[in-house]
């Protein structure tokens, strides 16, 4: 094998590495040893976990002792054939580094002591410094690529959690709902006596029904990969799908609030709520906030959360009294959203400025026709012969709201 000079310079930057690392290893070697000795001194005994670690360094030194003489040998074989090409250049031999660490009175000294002090290699290759690069592509030094895909933050669901859930097997959703109650219910007769009151008709209640029904609808969406950067990049296809689900969850949050049942979408919560009966004007989020939980309750419903922007939430947190001091909590001992008794969902799929109070148990329904699940194939288009594939996410639900007047949907100040 013949050794040009870019070669002997790559191993004379090796044998430094392992120069050095011989170096550091003795030197933990030594310190090592003398924390032995300090606990055999003070606890007349030595620790299993110190012992340990003496034996790790010497298994280590033995390596690094064995890399170094490798590197060594690799490089007199170089230096003699280069050698015996002839005289080349300046006639005074230059020594090389396995020389100049092999021949120092610190080399021969560790044989015997078992720890190395610092040798001064010099300069022998060139006065050209060697200076690391900088940025990707470095021909000294590799790169550390972290595995996987670093994704951005992704915001945090709630509403599901707060209405209770079922299973349907059909596309749509039917229920008898109660419109009209007249309560004519009264005593028997109009007087005191038993010719008032026997005999006498009684009163007639009437009740009035209608159908209501709510469609099962489909959230779905795809991206196109190649069939090849799946194969090879093992993480994407985890990736790509952990990703399209958060995409089905967000649109599907935003349905069950805020989506007015045009085209495709599910009727929201928002869309289906009483809408906030003010009365007085100038309150504050916090008038607001015990006033709509009234509502709801002179609805025959006991308010069960609310549904807040965060910052309209946070903006509430922030006032005080009149003596500067915060009304909700100490800050250094915040406790769970609530206000008026009611925990908050601070949620920004909310619209900012505007709330939502209701009896989710009560009030809603949400029916899970399919589980969101992920799809690969080739069908689509051209993709079978381009070795594309389409990468699916989809689930479909529906949304029954049930009693209306069990919530109550407004601005939060005014």
């Amino acid at each position: 094998m013949q050794f040009n000079a870019k070669e002997m310079s790559e191993l004379n930057i090796a044998l430094e590495k392992a120069f050095a690392a011989m170096q550091e290893n003795l030197k933990k070697v030594q310190d090592t040893a003398d924390n032995a000795l300090e606990e055999v001194r003070k606890e007349g005994t030595l620790h299993g976990k110190t012992n340990d670690a003496l034996a790790e360094l010497g298994k280590k030194g033995e390596v690094l002792a064995g890399d170094f003489k490798g590197l060594r040998d690799r490089l007199v074989e170089a230096e003699q054939k280069l050698a015996a090409r002839g005289p080349q250049g300046d006639p005074e031999k230059v020594k090389s580094v396995v020389e100049i660490i092999t021949e120092s009175v610190e080399y021969k000294a560790a044989q015997k002591q078992g720890r190395m002090d610092p040798v001064e290699v010099k300069s022998f290759h060139s006065k050209a410094a060697i200076l690391n690069a900088t940025g990707q592509n470095q021909p000294l030094v590799p790169s550390q690529r972290l595995e996987g895909v670093i994704s951005p933050a992704e915001q945090r669901l709630f509403i599901r959690d707060l209405i209770p859930q079922a299973v349907t097997t059909s596309n749509l959703i039917e229920f008898a709902r109660e419109t009209a109650f007249t309560n004519s219910a009264a005593p028997q007769g109009s007087g005191s006596s038993p010719a008032e009151t026997e005999g006498q008709p009684k009163a007639e209640s009437a009740l009035s029904f209608d159908l209501a029904n709510s469609p099962v609808i489909t959230l779905a969406h795809w991206v196109p990969a190649s069939r090849q950067v799946l194969s090879d990049a093992s993480m994407l296809q985890g990736h790509i799908s952990g990703r399209l689900l958060y995409g089905l969850k967000l649109v599907e949050e935003q349905n069950l609030l805020t989506a007015n049942g045009t085209a495709g979408q599910l009727t929201g919560l928002n869309s289906s709520a009483a809408a906030y009966n003010r009365g007085s004007t100038g309150d504050t989020i916090l008038d607001t906030l015990l006033k709509a939980m009234l509502q709801v309750s002179l609805s025959n419903y006991e308010a069960s959360a609310y549904v807040l922007h965060p910052t309209d939430w946070f903006s509430a947190m922030l006032l005080k009294d009149t003596q500067g001091r915060y009304l909700f909590s100490d800050p250094q001992s915040m406790v769970q959203p609530r206000v008026w008794s009611k925990p908050v969902v601070a949620s920004q799929t909310q619209t900012q400025g505007k709330f939502l109070c209701g009896a989710f148990n009560l009030g809603a329904q949400i029916w899970d026709r399919e589980d969101a699940t992920v799809r690969i194939s080739e069908n689509v288009n051209d993709h079978f012969i381009r070795n594309m594939v389409a990468i699916l996410a989809e689930e479909r639900l529906a949304l029954t709201i049930y009693r209306a007047s069990a919530f109550v949907y407004g601005n939060t100040a005014g």
